[in-house]
């Protein structure tokens, strides 16, 4: 009796592997850049335009055909950066690739990238990385508790008031206040969003957190239904 229950059994994990081996496709293959070079990152200035020009050296994408994915970048009180990745996707002998750089907090740069099987639209990184790399981090109200930066796209339409966050538009570093911005359900747009780190002890009764910032580049405003200043 048990010989045939082992049959059995060898027969499906036949199938799944005959399945696998035919059916599923493979993963494309991620090309990896270890230790490419150290970046240095000023307290408050984690250096993001540098980033972006180291990654596109050692990565060899055609400039020109880059589209931004996602910024992140987490400052500890001091204002060291501790870790800054940067994910975008780009162009190399005629194929689309995603990329990741990534920054630790030694600031060696290392990334990787990997080929795509589709072709992806959107905004080329320069304009915001420039917008970042310009906001005086030093000055935000909570920086002694450290903070995290989230550069990020949207879409499909958002509604953002003071109960979200302190909203702002900026331009060359200056921030402008905002109290209400709509954005219709065709836009495309980015936030900058900059978040304090919270302890780990929840807060005492009655007492406020302090609240993230939620900005807007001139350009993004431009893409909004309506926008109501402070």
């Amino acid at each position: 009796m048990r010989r045939p229950i082992l049959a059995v059994i060898v027969g499906v994990i036949a199938v799944y592997a005959c399945m696998h081996f035919f059916i599923l496709p493979e993963a494309p293959d991620v090309t990896r850049i270890e230790n490419i070079t150290h970046l240095e990152s000023p307290a408050y200035h984690p250096a993001i335009l540098d980033l972006w020009e180291i990654t596109v050296e050692s990565t060899g994408v055609e400039n020109e055909s880059a589209v931004l994915r996602k910024l992140e970048v987490d400052l500890a009180g001091d204002g060291a950066a501790r870790v800054i990745w940067l994910y975008f996707y780009g162009d190399k002998d005629g194929e689309q690739h995603a990329y990741e750089a990534y920054a630790g907090p030694g600031g060696i740069v290392s990334a990787k990238s990997q080929k795509l099987a589709y072709s992806v639209q959107g905004v080329h990184p320069l304009a915001l990385l420039r917008e970042v790399d310009a906001i005086a981090l030093e000055d935000i109200p909570f920086r002694e508790q450290g903070m995290t930066l989230l550069l990020s796209p949207n879409a499909y339409g958002d509604h953002y008031d003071e109960t979200r966050g302190r909203l702002y538009e900026v331009s060359d570093g200056v921030f402008r206040p905002v109290k209400e911005v709509t954005f219709g359900p065709d836009a495309r747009w980015y936030t900058i969003t900059i978040t304090p780190h919270r302890d780990t002890e929840s807060p005492a009764s009655g007492a406020e957190l302090p609240d993230c910032m939620i900005v807007f580049t001139r350009q993004d405003i431009a893409a909004a239904e309506s926008v109501v200043y402070g």
